[in-house]
């Protein structure tokens, strides 16, 4: 089999849409503004779209069918998740079925499990589920988002002719999971897709501890208080002049960074402004001396270690499915 990630074809950064029909991320997210930033994003090489059927509850999907769907297949790349509340072999179909009608496609090319599924389902047999809708033609690749090694094994020991090809995880500049995560992926060729690789802007150089940000999701985030901006003032500075001698943004920086170390980041954007940024951050390429200022001032400030699952296993599927009804 062909990893999708081995293609010359995707690109390096791809696009992030968790903020497409949400609630909790401010102001400013209007649906036309966002279908322009995806078209513009793929006319300027941002190929990946990344997506899941619990982002505005089939929302964010909506969206993403309605900007994809001028373009000729071949010219992007679509990730969507099965949420961890439908995913067991008797509802993982359905909800596969539900995601390519709101995306407008026939297939996706590649499929994720966004959580681990709670203690009551059987991964093996939903991984041999997803690996029949492979054979059926409506997934390309089959990928993880949030999983610790432990439910990776278990996964890609169901399967006979596919593997895990991805594990999405939060990863950024400043957190990061256990090393060990980072072992295995490395080791069996699963690609990291780096979800918040701006830390929801904390990097961005756009927030200071005196001028944080709106929104429930950013109010919660530990990073946007005193004493984070304090502990990472120098990285955050280094940045910022390294930005300033290249005539770059910040964003274009830190990505650049992150697409250093072999991640695929997938930022969030607004508007067609914020791709722009992207997309030149895509082509951006630092120089041996920036990135070792960089890592020189992350060995001063260190790393935030991030815990890989996030969902109470113990809980029912169903009771994480009501709980949904209201994000």
């Amino acid at each position: 089999m062909v990893n999708l990630f081995d293609e010359s074809s995707v690109s390096k950064i791809g696009m992030g849409t968790w903020q497409l029909g949400m609630k909790g991320w401010g102001s400013g997210y209007e649906e036309k503004e966002l279908i322009a930033a995806l078209r513009s994003g793929i006319e300027n090489g941002l190929n990946l779209i990344d997506t899941a059927e619990i982002y505005g509850m089939g929302k964010s999907e909506e969206l993403v069918g309605d900007a994809v769907e001028v373009f000729d297949r071949k010219r992007f790349y679509i990730a969507t998740k099965l949420a961890g509340f439908n995913a067991n072999a008797r509802r993982a179909k359905r909800s596969l079925l539900n995601s390519l009608k709101r995306l407008k496609l026939d297939y996706v090319d590649l499929y994720q499990v966004h959580w681990e599924p709670s203690i009551y389902t059987s991964i093996p047999e939903l991984f041999v589920e997803l690996e029949k809708e492979v054979k059926e033609g409506l997934i390309g690749h089959i990928g993880v988002s949030n999983f610790s090694v432990k439910s990776l094994e278990k996964a890609n020991g169901s399967m006979k002719e596919q593997k895990i090809e991805s594990n999405q995880i939060k990863f950024n500049v400043v957190e990061r999971p256990n090393p060990t995560v980072l072992e295995y992926l490395r080791q069996n060729n699963i690609k990291l897709i780096a979800w918040s690789p701006l830390a929801q802007g904390f990097l961005s150089g756009k927030y200071t501890s005196n001028n944080r940000p709106t929104g429930g999701v950013r109010r919660i985030n530990r990073l946007f208080s005193s004493s984070y901006f304090n502990r990472f003032g120098r990285l955050l500075s280094e940045f910022q002049r390294i930005s300033n001698e290249r005539g770059a943004s910040t964003i274009q920086v830190v990505l650049a960074y992150e697409k250093f170390l072999g991640v695929l980041p997938i930022p969030g954007f607004r508007n067609s402004r914020q791709v722009s940024d992207i997309v030149s951050a895509n082509s951006l390429k630092l120089t041996e001396q920036e990135i070792g200022s960089i890592e020189a001032a992350l060995q001063e400030t260190g790393t935030l270690e991030t815990s890989i699952g996030f969902y109470p296993r113990l809980l029912p599927n169903f009771i994480a499915r009501l709980g949904f009804l209201f994000i």
